[in-house]
C-alpha cells in the first residue's frame, strides 16, 4: 500500500505540480506535504513515515521562495522530518532523518520587528548532508551546516557548525564524540 501511495503521490506531482521530481519507488506510509515554489527533488526508493506512536507528526518539505532547492538522495529514509529551505539543502544517498528539522534560515530576527535576518545568503545558508548519515530524534541541522558521510547525530542534537566524515555528535550546541574520518 506505501509503494500504491508513493506512485499516486508522484503521478500527482507530475501532473499538478511541476517544480517536483520524485525517482521511483518513493513509498509513503504516513501523511507527507510538500509546500512552496522552489524546485524539490527526491531520489529513487525513498521512504516516508511519521512518528510511531504519535499520528500528529508527518513529513513536511518547503521552499520559501522560487529560488529555494531541496535534493534529497536514493534511499533516504523520512520520519516525521521537516526540511525547510530559504536557500539550498542538499541530502545524500542511504540518510535518515527522524522527527528532526533540517533548517538554511532563521527565518526572521527574534526582535520584535521580526525582519528577515541580515547577512543571509545562499553561500552562507546552504546545508550539505553527506550519504550514510543518521539524524536522531529531535534534533536540528541549522543554517551553513556540512555534514560528512558516515556521521550519526545522537538524538536531541542541535548541529550549527561543520561535522567530519565518519563522526558521532551530540549535544547543544553539538559536539563530536568520536571521530573516524573515513577516506
Amino acid at each position: 500500500m506505501a509503494r500504491f501511495r508513493g506512485y499516486i503521490f508522484t503521478l500527482r506531482c507530475g501532473l499538478f505540480r511541476q517544480n517536483i521530481k520524485i525517482g521511483k519507488g518513493l513509498k509513503i506510509y504516513k501523511k507527507f506535504s510538500i509546500k512552496g515554489e522552489g524546485q524539490t527533488y527526491l531520489g529513487k526508493n525513498c521512504t516516508i513515515g511519521g512518528a510511531r506512536g504519535d499520528s500528529t507528526q508527518h513529513v513536511n518539505i518547503d521552499t520559501h521562495n522560487r529560488d529555494a532547492v531541496i535534493r534529497i538522495g536514493d534511499n533516504t529514509s523520512l520520519y516525521a522530518a521537516r526540511i525547510s529551505a530559504k536557500y539550498e539543502i542538499v541530502v545524500g544517498n542511504d540518510v535518515l532523518i527522524e522527527q528532526s528539522g533540517v533548517l538554511d534560515t532563521d527565518f526572521h530576527s527574534i526582535d520584535k520587528s521580526r525582519k528577515t535576518p541580515a547577512g543571509e545568503t545562499k553561500e552562507r545558508c546552504r546545508i550539505v548532508i553527506g550519504d550514510r548519515v543518521c539524524i536522531g530524534t529531535r534534533s536540528f541541522i541549522m543554517k551553513g551546516v556540512k555534514i560528512g558521510n558516515d556521521v550519526i547525530i545522537v538524538p536531541g542534537s542541535v548541529v550549527t557548525t561543520s561535522v567530519k566524515p565518519g563522526s558521532v555528535i551530540c549535544g547543544n550546541p553539538a559536539k563530536v564524540m568520536v571521530s573516524e574520518e573515513k577516506p
